[in-house]
C-alpha cells in the first residue's frame, strides 16, 4: 500500500513537470475545465442556499400545518381565519402563528413612496421563529398600530436612523408605531420582506367584516413550534382530529378539509418543483462539462501520440500497461484539480466583488453558503475525479495497450489509427449549436437598427405617461370618487400648455407588462373555431386619438359607454383578421361578439363584449410581430380601486393607470414633462419626475431588449464555439499524429507543402460541414417558430446573418486545425520513415 502511494505521488510530481513544459496545453486546459466546473458546483451551493434557514431562525421544533389531498381538493398551505382561530385555540401541541402578505404603499421619511409587500404576522411570530429583535420590543402589549421593519430596510431606506423605534411610518395613509428592527438579515421565514405589521391590519381584515367568519376564504398559512416533549406525529394527529371535527360541523366549506403538521423546511413544503429545477440544472451543467471532457480526451490523445518514445521506452523497461495507465491518469487528475480550484476560487469571490462593484451589500444568508466546509470540499473534490476519469481515461486506455507500444517502439507511425466517431460526433454538435445562437444574435442586432426606424403604429416621439397612485385614502374608495379623480386629473393635463390630448389606460405599449387573455367567439358564430390569445389594455376616453391610433371602421368609446351600459370593445386589425379571416374583416367585425376570461379573474365566468371599432395595429406590451389586441374601456371596469388596496374580495389584482399625454409637434420636451409634473404633483406630493415614461424611452427599452438578446446569444455561442474549437484541435491533432507515415510518403512522392496544409484543412471542412448545416436548419426553424417574438417581421439582412453566422464558425474551425495542419506539412519524409 505505501509502495502503491509512493508510486501514485511520483507519478503525480511527474506529471507536474510534464505539465510546466507545455504551458500552452495547461493553461487550455484548465481554463476549459474551469468554464465546464463553474455551473456544476454552483448547482449544489445554490441547493445549500435554498436549504439554509434565514438568519436568526431556530428550526429545531418549528413545523408548519398544511392541507392533506382529499378526493378533488390538493394539498395546500393555506387556511381560512376562522379555521386558524380554531387551531390556535385547540390543544394542538404546539403554538400556531399565522402570516399573510398584500401589497401596500409606504411613505417614507423622506416624502417618497414605496410600494413593498408587508408581511401581516399575529402575535408571537417572531418568538415563535426564535427570532430576536435587534432593536425594540415588539408587538406584544401595544394597544396601537405597530410595525416592525426589517434591518436592510432600516438601513437603506430609513437612513439607519438610531432613533426610529418610537417613530411613525405610514402604510396606505395609515401610521403605524415602529416597535422594533430585525436582525441583520432576517426578512421573513421566506425571505424578501422588509415590513412586519400585525395580522389584525390586514386590508381583507380591514375592508370586510364577513372575513373573520368566512371558512371559504382561505387566505392564511400557519406555522408552530412544538411543545416540550411533543413531536411532528403527535402534533399532526391533533391537528387532524381537529379538522376531522370541522369537518362535520361545517361540511359545506370543510368536507374535504384534512389537516397535517410538516417539519419546516425554508423552500415550502412542495419542494417537487424545486427538485425537477434542480435536476434540469444538474443533466445541463453536466451535459456542458461533458462536452468540455471530450474535447479535452481529444486534446490529451493528441499529446499522448506525440509522447510515442517516451512511452515505448517506459514499457520496455517494464512498465505494465496498469503503470502505463496510471502514470498518464496522473496528469489528467492534475488538470482536473486544477480546473476545479479555479472554479471553486472563482464561485466564492465573483459574489463578493460583484458586490463591491455594484454597491450593493451580499446577503447574510449567501454569506453563510459560501463558505468551504468538509461537505462542499468533498463535492468540490469528486467531480474533479469525475471529470479526470471522463477526458484521461480513453487516452490512458488507448496508449497503454501493448501492441499499440509495440508498434511505436520504432517510431514508425500509427499508419492507420482511427480517430474515435464520439469525437468528430462532439466537435460538429458543437458547431451546430453555435450557429443558431450566433444567427440570433445577428438578427437581434439587425432588431435594434430596426426598431429605431420602425412605425410603431402611435406618436411614440410626441408621447409622456406618468403612472398614477391613486392612493388617497379611505375616502376615495369609491368608484365613482375615483372615476371622478381621473377624469379631472385627465382635463387638467389636457388644458395645460403645449399638450395635445390626454387620457389614461392601465398600460402602455412596448412596457412589458404582460396582460395577456384568450378571446373567443360565441358558440355557433362564423370565423376562428378555437381561442385567439391576445393582448387586453383597458382605456379611457381619446385614447386612440392621444396615442395617434388611426380607427379603420366603427367608432370610438363615447361618454355613453359605463358602468351598467353595454359591454363593448375595440380590437385591431390583425385580431379583426384572426377572427373573421378576409379581406373585409376591419369592418365585418362591427357589432360582433366576443367572450374572454378577465385577467386575473380565472374563476370568473367570461365576459362578453361588443366590437364597436377596428384600429391600426400598434406594438402590444413588447416589440412583437403579433399585435392582436383587446381595448377596453376603463369606465365600463366597476373594479378600480386605489393602488394600495389592489384586491377585491375575491383577491383578484386591479388595474394601475397611467396618465398619458400627447404634445403638439414642435413643443419641447421639457415643458411637457414639466406640465405632466405639475398636474400629477396636484394630486400626488411625492411623485418625481423621473417616473415620467416618454415613447422615446419605450422605443429605447425594445431596443435594449433585443441588445441584450445579441449580447447573450452571441457570447454564448462564442463560448460553445470556443469549446468546439478544443474538439476539432484534438480530432485533427489526433488525425495528423496518426497518419505521420501516410502524410511522409505524399511529401516524398512530391505533394508540397501547401498542398499536405489543404489536405488537412479540408479534412477539417469536412468534419466542420455538418454541423454548420445542421445549425443554418435549426436556426432557420427556430427563427421562424419564433418570429412573432422576436419583434419585427424578418428582414433582407437575415440572409447576411446566416453568412457570417456559418462563416465565423468555420474561420474559427479552421484556426483550430491550422496548428496540426502545420505540423504535418513540417513532416520530413527520411524522419518519419528511418525505420523503413
Amino acid at each position: 500500500m505505501v509502495e502503491m502511494l509512493k508510486g501514485a505521488w511520483s507519478d503525480l510530481v511527474y506529471a507536474g513537470r510534464s505539465l510546466a513544459k507545455a504551458r500552452a496545453f495547461t493553461v487550455v486546459c484548465i481554463v476549459s475545465l474551469g468554464i465546464g466546473m463553474v455551473p456544476v458546483i454552483a448547482v449544489p451551493y445554490l441547493s445549500r442556499i435554498t436549504n439554509m434557514p434565514p438568519p436568526g431562525v431556530n428550526t429545531k421544533g418549528l413545523v408548519e400545518v398544511i392541507t392533506t389531498t382529499v378526493q378533488s381538493r390538493p394539498a395546500a398551505n393555506s387556511w381560512s381565519y376562522p379555521d386558524y382561530m380554531d387551531l390556535r385555540n385547540s390543544d394542538t401541541g404546539m403554538a400556531i402563528v399565522a402570516w399573510a402578505a398584500a401589497p401596500g404603499m409606504v411613505a417614507l421619511p423622506a416624502g417618497a413612496k414605496l410600494t413593498m409587500y408587508p408581511m401581516y404576522v399575529s402575535a408571537g411570530y417572531f418568538r415563535t421563529l426564535g427570532v430576536r429583535l435587534a432593536r425594540g420590543s415588539g408587538f406584544e402589549g401595544r394597544t396601537e398600530a405597530a410595525a416592525i421593519v426589517a434591518y436592510g430596510f432600516w438601513q437603506k431606506d430609513l437612513d439607519a436612523d438610531p432613533q426610529i423605534v418610537g417613530k411613525t411610518l405610514e402604510l396606505d395613509n395609515v401610521p403605524y408605531v415602529v416597535a422594533g428592527i430585525a436582525p441583520e438579515g432576517f426578512e421573513g421565514h421566506l425571505g424578501g420582506k422588509s415590513l412586519f405589521v400585525p395580522l389584525e391590519r390586514y386590508p381583507l381584515l380591514v375592508t370586510n367584516s364577513n372575513a373573520r367568519f368566512d371558512r371559504g376564504k382561505e387566505w392564511l398559512s400557519l406555522h408552530g413550534r412544538l411543545l416540550k416533549g411533543v413531536g411532528v406525529a403527535q402534533a399532526s394527529a391533533a391537528v387532524a382530529r381537529i379538522t376531522s371535527q370541522l369537518a362535520k360541523a361545517y361540511p359545506a366549506t370543510n368536507k374535504l378539509k384534512a389537516g397535517l403538521v410538516v417539519p419546516y423546511d425554508p423552500m415550502g413544503v412542495d419542494r417537487s418543483q424545486f427538485r425537477r429545477l434542480q435536476a434540469l440544472a444538474l443533466a445541463l451543467t453536466g451535459a456542458v462539462l461533458l462536452v468540455v471532457c471530450l474535447n479535452l480526451s481529444g486534446m490529451m490523445q493528441v499529446r499522448s501520440a506525440m509522447r510515442e518514445r517516451e512511452l515505448s521506452i517506459r514499457q520496455a523497461i517494464g512498465a505494465s500497461r496498469l503503470r502505463l495507465a496510471r502514470h498518464l491518469l496522473s496528469e489528467a487528475v492534475l488538470l482536473a484539480a486544477a480546473g476545479g480550484t479555479l472554479a471553486s476560487l472563482f464561485l466564492l469571490n465573483a459574489p463578493t466583488a460583484f458586490s463591491r462593484l455594484s454597491g450593493q451589500p451580499m446577503p447574510v444568508q449567501l454569506q453563510n453558503a459560501l463558505k468551504l466546509d468538509p461537505p462542499m470540499i468533498a463535492i468540490c473534490i469528486g467531480i474533479c475525479l469525475l471529470a479526470s476519469l471522463v477526458f484521461g481515461f480513453l487516452p490512458a486506455l488507448r496508449f497503454s495497450r501493448a501492441v499499440i507500444i509495440s508498434a511505436l517502439k520504432d517510431d514508425a507511425g500509427t499508419g492507420g489509427m482511427r480517430v474515435g466517431r464520439i469525437h468528430r460526433f462532439t466537435a460538429a454538435l458543437q458547431v451546430a449549436i453555435a450557429v443558431p445562437l450566433l444567427v440570433t444574435g445577428g438578427i437581434s442586432l439587425d432588431r435594434v437598427r430596426s426598431t429605431a426606424i420602425a412605425d410603431l403604429g402611435f406618436h411614440s416621439d410626441l408621447l409622456y405617461a406618468a403612472p398614477l397612485e391613486l392612493d388617497a385614502g379611505p375616502e376615495t374608495h369609491d368608484p365613482g370618487s375615483l372615476d371622478f379623480q381621473i377624469r379631472s386629473l385627465r382635463n387638467n393635463l389636457a388644458r395645460a400648455g403645449g399638450i395635445a390630448s390626454a387620457t389614461v389606460a392601465d398600460g402602455l405599449p412596448l412596457d412589458s407588462r404582460g396582460r395577456g387573455t384568450t378571446v373567443s367567439l360565441p358558440s355557433g358564430a362564423k370565423g376562428a373555431e378555437t381561442p385567439i390569445r391576445v393582448q387586453v389594455t383597458r382605456v379611457g376616453d381619446r385614447y386612440l386619438n392621444t396615442m395617434g391610433i388611426p380607427l379603420l371602421s366603427g367608432r370610438d368609446f363615447s361618454g355613453d359607454d359605463r358602468v351598467g351600459s353595454a359591454p363593448v370593445t375595440i380590437i385591431t386589425k390583425t385580431l379583426a383578421y384572426r377572427l373573421f379571416a378576409n379581406a373585409g374583416a376591419a369592418g365585418e367585425a362591427i357589432g360582433k361578439r366576443l367572450t374572454f376570461a378577465a385577467a386575473g379573474a380565472q374563476d370568473s365566468p367570461p365576459q362578453t363584449v361588443t366590437i364597436v371599432g377596428v384600429a391600426r395595429d400598434f406594438p402590444s406590451a413588447q416589440m412583437s410581430a403579433d399585435r392582436a389586441q383587446l381595448l377596453l374601456p376603463l369606465a365600463q371596469q366597476s373594479n378600480l380601486r386605489p393602488k394600495a388596496i389592489t384586491t377585491d374580495e375575491s383577491g383578484n389584482r386591479l388595474p394601475d393607470l397611467m396618465l398619458i399625454a400627447r404634445s403638439g409637434p414642435r413643443e419641447q420636451p421639457q415643458r411637457i414633462i414639466a406640465a405632466v409634473e405639475n398636474v400629477v404633483r396636484d394630486f400626488d406630493l411625492a411623485f418625481r419626475r423621473e417616473r415620467i415614461v416618454t415613447g422615446a424611452t419605450l422605443r429605447k427599452r425594445s431596443m435594449d431588449d433585443f441588445l441584450k438578446q445579441a449580447a447573450i446569444a452571441g457570447a454564448t455561442g462564442g463560448v460553445i464555439l470556443l469549446l468546439s474549437a478544443l474538439g476539432i484541435y484534438g480530432v485533427v491533432g489526433l488525425m495528423v499524429a496518426t497518419r505521420t507515415r501516410e502524410i511522409a510518403v505524399r511529401v516524398a512522392l512530391g505533394a508540397s507543402r501547401p498542398r499536405v496544409l489543404g489536405m488537412i484543412l479540408c479534412d477539417v471542412l469536412k468534419l466542420t460541414t455538418p454541423g454548420v448545416a445542421v445549425g443554418l436548419l435549426l436556426a432557420a426553424a427556430l427563427l421562424r417558430l419564433n418570429s412573432e417574438n422576436m419583434g419585427i417581421s424578418l428582414s433582407d439582412v437575415e440572409s447576411l446573418a446566416y453568412l457570417v453566422g456559418a462563416a465565423i464558425a468555420i474561420l474559427v474551425a479552421m484556426l483550430a486545425g491550422l496548428a496540426p495542419a502545420r505540423r504535418a506539412a513540417s513532416v520530413l519524409p527520411m524522419v518519419a520513415m528511418r525505420s523503413e
